[in-house]
């Protein structure tokens, strides 16, 4: 594999970027960056597994590794770069990175590490090499990243969806490579698999491969069973079955017609560059999200996400291109910093229920200024109404975000130049024609989901809540928002005697502004509504809650 090149973005390109999308070019330019990443974070491995020693046979197994590698790189080189850019591996470079720093967690260290000779040897399998070395197994199972799984002892996970967990039993075979026929014997069994020829019978779980024709060929994985397709820490495979492939194959094909944005603009994607999705299965994963467009990625996989299949073929495409975005948002900030973080977090994101740091806050952003850019295509194709108020709701909550970062975050130069392209891009959707029935509904949704955000996680402070109780005793003037900042919420909200949920009080809240427009000031602060609702005791009744709300009025 050769060495990266110096690299230098050309002012245009970055500001294809800025603007929320990107021409080939300039996601060719990220990916080129993500590859100069991917070896000095290999390079880094080597040399921290050279000095520590901490796999079996110490330097001599990593060497052996490395020159499998190189032997495959300089045989083959597109088989090894394939191999290194893959979004398997460079999770799993991350997550052994992190382990080597004590933060992260998963298997015996050893395991970890040692699956640096399972991505040589599946260099070699590409390459055409032959190759001999020795290879974790976990639980039975030997994995070859963007190729698939053996298995020693035809085990199968019992679990669905991601989630899944070992046993715990970790050891080591035997690799013989001869042509295109893989031998794996641990001392316990052995089998002979031909990954690429996706043959092995029960012994072989290739991974998916998704296609579709139109607009032109394109494929991507479909990974169910590398430990290193999650986010962080390995997990074990989950075999989807073969109704579950089909139904992700159909929902591919359907997204990609349904992506007609040129690739270049903002809600555009070349297809081509979604290496890898991982399915999430919501019902199997109790405690997290299920919401059925649930999604993520991570810095460390370009061109990966996990999805949980969307319910059409609009909904996917919208994923991939939120999830692609913050691939490419993710490669920037390896090349440029663009603001300082804190990492508090205290800033509101109009698609979150939680506070966020800034770092999220400009993920967020980025990813749904192209989605917004997605559903404006969407529309001007189908004249959908729900496409249409879908690009209206993302533009406006993406405008929000970038007008918070504009006034509140720490940005560098470079990032003031990204933050100015997503509000030029935005300002320039916000003047495009709807219905205003679309409009006002777009408008509704943002400032429900607002409404409701503060009084989940807002608090006024003691001082105020007992200064509004002594004026509204006293039959005098509230006193004025203004003298007392909220403060985050210290622990979730709970359900008081006296104090409404937050999403009742929203619906109340709102309901009420719609009959009454001289309680809109109270929109603004509706905490100070729910700390008079604690401090005076009230019982939250349509009746009570009107009198507290027309006296906040009067001077919120």
């Amino acid at each position: 594999m050769s060495e990266a090149p110096a690299l230098s973005m050309p002012g245009a390109w970055f500001d294809e970027l800025a603007a929320g999308g990107g021409s080939a070019e300039a996601v060719g330019f990220l990916l080129e960056g993500e590859r100069a990443r991917r070896l000095l974070l290999l390079r880094r491995l080597l040399d921290r597994l050279r000095a520590d020693g901490d796999l079996p046979g110490g330097a001599e197994a990593v060497d052996r590794s490395w020159k499998l590698l190189s032997a495959a790189a300089r045989a083959q080189p597109a088989a090894a770069e394939l191999i290194l850019m893959s979004p398997q591996v460079g999770s799993w470079l991350g997550h052994a990175l992190r382990r080597l720093h004590g933060s992260s967690s998963g298997p015996p260290l050893r395991v970890d590490l040692g699956h640096l000779a399972a991505v040589a040897l599946a260099a070699c399998v590409r390459a055409g090499l032959d190759a001999d070395t020795e290879i974790p197994v976990r639980d039975g199972v030997v994995p070859l990243p963007t190729l698939g799984v053996a298995r020693l002892n035809d085990s199968r996970s019992g679990g669905r969806g991601l989630g899944g967990t070992s046993s715990g039993d970790y050891g080591a075979a035997v690799a013989r490579l001869r042509g295109p026929a893989l031998h794996l014997d641990d001392g316990r069994s052995a089998v002979e698999v031909r990954p690429l020829d996706r043959a092995g019978g029960s012994a072989w779980d290739a991974l998916h491969v998704l296609t579709a024709d139109a607009p032109s060929p394109a494929w991507t994985w479909l990974d169910d069973v590398d430990p290193y397709r999650d986010l962080d820490e390995p997990i074990a495979p989950q075999r989807l079955d073969d109704a579950e492939v089909e139904q992700w194959r159909r929902r591919f094909v359907e997204a990609v017609d349904q992506l007609t944005a040129p690739p270049g603009r903002p809600g555009g994607l070349h297809v081509e560059q979604v290496r890898c999705i991982v399915p999430w299965n919501v019902d199997a994963a109790p405690g997290l999200p299920s919401a059925a467009d649930y999604s993520a990625s991570t810095g460390d996989a370009f061109g990966a996400m996990i999805v949980a299949l969307p319910q059409d073929g609009a909904s996917l495409a919208a994923t991939m291109v939120h999830e692609f975005q913050h691939s490419k948002l993710g490669a920037l900030l390896h090349l440029f910093p663009l603001l300082e973080d804190s990492g508090r977090e205290e800033f509101y994101a109009p698609w979150r229920s939680d506070p966020r740091h800034v770092t999220g806050l400009l993920h967020g952003a980025y990813a749904f200024t192209g989605v917004a850019g997605f559903w404006r295509e969407h529309h001007a194709r189908t004249g959908s109404p729900e496409a249409a108020f879908r690009f209206a709701q993302r533009r406006l909550q993406a405008r929000l975000v970038t007008r918070t970062l504009s006034t509140r975050a720490q940005l560098t130069p470079v990032g003031r130049r990204l933050v100015r392209g997503l509000t030029r891009t935005l300002d320039g959707w916000l003047r495009e024609p709807l219905p205003a029935v679309i409009r006002a509904r777009a408008r509704a949704a943002v400032r429900r989901h607002r409404v409701e955000w503060r009084l989940r996680n807002l608090r006024s402070r003691p001082e105020e809540r007992q200064a509004l109780a002594l004026a509204f005793h006293a039959g005098g003037a509230p006193v004025p928002g203004s003298a007392f900042a909220p403060v985050l919420a210290v622990e979730p909200a709970r359900a008081f005697t006296t104090r409404p949920e937050p999403s009742a009080l929203a619906d109340w809240l709102l309901e009420a502004v719609a009959q009454r427009p001289t309680y809109r000031p109270v929109l603004y602060r509706p905490e100070r509504l729910a700390a008079l609702v604690e401090a005076t005791g009230s019982p939250a009744r349509p009746a009570d809650l009107h009198r507290l709300t027309a006296w906040l009025a009067t001077r919120a």
